[in-house]
């Protein structure tokens, strides 16, 4: 049985399809990762108009996105009110102030010797964060720009990504590192206290995206050739498969408390993003 259920979609009318701003030079837009605020205010990072912006409990937008001149990839919340959005090419980080006024400003620039993709919070002062043209698949990343790397990689995976390959999500509570690997379907759960793996496959498990921590510390992953999450255990048990209503799904967020859900895809011509409560009376569409 699905533990999610559809409460609000993304606009009246059409209530789970992402829409442009009205801005003549705007593109359709591509949420490249999303990320829950403490208050549940939704952060997404818009890639193709190269923005960030603030969504209210019913995706509504809040605000005036901010610009930026970079194309952005991830984006994280570590604390109430600060942001970290990685970028493609140029090897920065760039933190961001957020008000309750939905005011988002750059703080500073962080420069890191590897390029970066995705980015999670390990704790409130570092970051994991996936990389791209590296041998090292993820590394952390302090917000005051310490880089480091996880031990025992060498028994995790020599792979070296090229952008938009995996992406990353870390369960603080457990010290586990989780990595996916969209062209060889295949989910890498790591240890990093214990410094063990292990490799989980199956048939649900077709190009698997963005993860992120689900309820009881277990893990979320999107298999986009399936149209679906997938809900594992840290130890590598899947627990169910369940289907969401838009084709490509590729990210995905939970809220603070692990009440709510967020999912967007990649569907060219119909980018969605939709609301979910986690609970236990299945998915229903609204």
């Amino acid at each position: 049985m699905s533990f999610f259920r559809v409460v609000t979609g993304f606009a009246a009318g059409s209530c789970s399809t992402v829409h442009k701003t009205g801005d003549d030079d705007e593109l359709e837009p591509y949420l490249t990762e999303l990320a829950f605020l403490p208050d549940k205010r939704l952060v997404a990072v818009d890639d193709m108009n190269r923005k960030c912006i603030i969504l209210d409990e019913r995706l509504q937008r809040l605000g005036t996105p901010y610009k930026f001149k970079a194309f952005p990839h991830g984006v994280v919340c570590m604390s109430h009110d600060a942001l970290c959005v990685t970028f493609g090419y140029g090897k920065v980080v760039l933190p961001l102030s957020e008000s309750t006024h939905n005011i988002i400003r750059p703080t500073r620039e962080i420069r890191t010797s590897s390029n970066f993709y995705s980015v999670c919070c390990m704790s409130p002062s570092h970051m994991v964060v996936g990389t791209y043209d590296d041998p090292r698949p993820a590394r952390m990343l302090s917000v005051d720009g310490v880089e480091a790397d996880f031990d025992h990689f060498l028994t995790f995976t020599m792979k070296t990504y090229k952008v938009d390959e995996s992406m990353c999500t870390y369960v603080r509570s457990n010290n586990t590192l989780v990595l996916t690997d969209r062209f060889a379907h295949t989910v890498y759960i790591y240890d990093t206290a214990k410094g063990t793996s292990r490799a989980v496959t199956n048939e649900n498990i077709q190009e698997p995206r963005g993860s992120c921590v689900g309820p009881g510390d277990s893990v979320l992953v999107c298999s986009m050739r399936k149209d679906s999450i997938v809900h594992l255990t840290i130890d590598g048990k899947i627990l169910g498969t369940y289907p969401v209503d838009m084709k490509f799904a590729n990210n995905i967020c939970v809220s603070k408390d692990g009440n709510r859900l967020a999912v967007s895809n990649s569907a060219r011509g119909n980018t969605k993003l939709k609301l979910y409560n986690i609970t236990s009376n299945g998915l229903d569409d609204l």
